[in-house]
């Protein structure tokens, strides 16, 4: 008797065994191998019979009937006796493995359609679809489900249904992934488009909010709710620029230069993405002056990395010039000096009476006296160059044209005004014919009363100009490739008009155009054509072209 039990457990153990194996190899063969529902559900039956405590396969059975009713809707019958043993199996899986957060969430999925054909359930889909949320991780598929299906239900919820979907779908997007937004709004946008939704889940994110603002545009909706996105997500860069700046002052100041340098040209990448867009709404999120002082300020911070890493004035990247072209304080052009003396890269203002042969580095020295107000010393350096012997090398005439303005200009703001005409003549008379130059000199006829000479230049000058009617060739312009286009100008306010032809009848495209890296006008371009007011800079500017929805063919410009 004692040798026969331990025969017949290992006996009832293979048997066992070989239940459970013709059971698991059922469950793969009907999910992995049977495409038609029914023929699924036949395999699955089967397993369950062999071995009823396999939850999977009852998972799997309620999904074979949930399927096979949704191919049947047509087909009262045999769709609602789908569905209602889709319940009975969802429902025995549960039992088998209560915390199966997928097992909720197809259950709720039949009890949903069984909602909408008024049939009878055991429980509400909604408790349900909250089981199957808690039960998951944020960032898990089931979760992204949930979140969609409540999304597409919206109108219908309660107030506390809503609240929970909010819930879910603010820690959705708490990972700040813009393409998972995008699959949201897609939902959003078939099932109601309550902007209240998006403002409540949206994550304080830059590229959340451009996300939004590009979704808003290609649909043709809300040109206000677009241009407040574009704005917060402006308002984000420009704090994280001034972080940027923050921490590479610190680096700086502690010589970790390569550090300093990354965070600099961070910083300025997030400062030249900012457009402005608060100019075509009604808030306020960047002021301007401390806009204007940040940039400065970490140009400045790059230029000074470039100094250290270089040791000399070599400028590839122009951080030192645009500084100097934003910077009006002679004070902090005075910081700058002294940093560049204790370098060696130029001579103290004590020993400026020697000043340097290379015109370059003369030109360079002449513009941070210029910023420091410091006319009388230019005008003597000048005149000082003119009485020399210098042989001009072609590669240092635009040098040598850059220093004879600067001593004009500087004759100019000490009221010496034919000697500032002659240097200004001079300057033209070193290069080619240049529009500041022209400017410069027309103004000085002007304070001459020298009205036949201020006519001439004028002449001049619009000759340089960007003409009233530009062709463009039938350009393409598509969404996410925008057109540039250079415009010389002499600073005087423009109203400009595009005209295009679109690529398909009854097109309407969203429009945006920037002028130097600032918006001026979005809007939708009518009967193919588009107008706005611009403020030009006096010489070269680039306007930008873009389109948000439609792609379109550019005909011309004119004013």
């Amino acid at each position: 008797m004692k040798k026969v039990l331990p025969l017949a457990a290992l006996a009832v153990l293979a048997v066992l065994q070989t239940v459970v194996y013709w059971n698991v190899h059922l469950f793969y063969r009907a999910r992995d191998g049977a495409a038609d529902p029914a023929a699924k559900a036949k395999i699955l039956t089967v397993a369950a019979s062999v071995y009823p405590w396999n939850d999977q396969v009852w998972f799997e059975l309620g999904k074979a009937r949930f399927d096979h009713g949704a191919e049947a809707l047509g087909d009262a019958r045999v769709r609602d006796a789908a569905f209602g043993e889709s319940v009975r199996y969802f429902l025995k899986a549960l039992a088998l493995n209560p915390g199966s957060a997928s097992a909720h969430f197809q259950f709720a999925q039949s009890l949903q359609y069984m909602s909408y054909l008024s049939l009878s359930a055991p429980v509400p889909y909604f408790d349900e679809f909250k089981k199957a949320a808690s039960l998951t991780g944020h960032n898990s598929q089931v979760y992204l489900e949930v979140g969609k299906v409540l999304l597409a239900r919206w109108e219908s919820l309660r107030p506390e249904e809503k609240d929970f979907t909010l819930d879910i779908l603010r820690k959705m997007l708490a990972g700040k992934d813009p393409e998972k937004l995008r699959e949201l709004l897609e939902i959003w946008y078939l099932h109601g488009q309550d902007g209240m939704v998006v403002e409540k889940i949206m994550p304080e994110d830059a590229g959340c909010l451009r996300a939004y603002a590009a979704f808003l545009g290609e649909k043709s909706l809300s040109l206000e709710a677009r241009e407040k996105a574009l704005t917060k997500a402006e308002s984000l860069d420009f704090r994280q620029a001034r972080a940027e700046f923050d921490q590479g002052q610190r680096n700086f100041d502690y010589g970790q230069i390569e550090e300093a340098a990354d965070r600099g040209r961070a910083g300025l990448r997030l400062l030249e993405s900012i457009s402005f867009y608060q100019t075509l709404g009604r808030e306020t999120l960047i002021d301007a002056g401390e806009f204007a002082e940040l940039r400065k300020k970490t140009y400045l911070l790059a230029a000074k990395c470039q100094i250290e890493k270089t040791r000399s004035l070599s400028d590839p990247d122009h951080y030192l010039e645009t500084y100097l072209a934003l910077e009006d304080e002679p004070l902090a052009v005075g910081e700058l000096e002294k940093f560049l003396v204790e370098r060696g890269l130029i001579e103290s203002e004590e020993s400026s009476a020697s000043r340097p042969r290379d015109l370059r580095t003369l030109a360079f020295e002449l513009t941070l006296d210029f910023k420091q107000n410091r006319y009388r010393d230019i005008t003597a350096a000048g005149e000082s160059l003119e009485k020399s012997a210098v042989v001009i090398p072609e590669a240092a005439r635009a040098h040598y044209a850059r220093i004879l303005r600067l001593v004009g200009d500087s004759y100019m703001k000490t009221d010496y005004i034919y000697e500032a005409q002659s240097f200004f003549l001079k300057s033209l008379a070193a290069g080619p014919e240049d529009l500041e130059g022209l400017i410069s000199l027309e103004k000085c006829y002007d304070r001459l009363n020298d009205d036949p000479n201020v006519a001439a230049v004028r002449r001049r000058i619009n000759a340089l100009l960007t003409p009233a009617e530009l062709d463009l060739g039938r350009r393409p312009l598509r969404k996410g490739a925008p057109v540039r286009i250079g415009l010389v100008c002499d600073g005087t306010p423009l109203a400009l008009t595009v005209a295009f032809e679109g690529l398909r009848p009854g097109s309407r495209p969203l429009l945006v155009v920037l002028l130097n890296g600032r918006v001026v006008r979005e809007g939708y371009g009518e009967d193919g054509r588009f107008s706005f007011p611009l403020t030009p800079a006096a010489g070269n500017n680039t306007l930008i072209l873009e389109t948000v929805n439609e792609p379109l063919t550019l005909l011309n410009i004119s004013r």
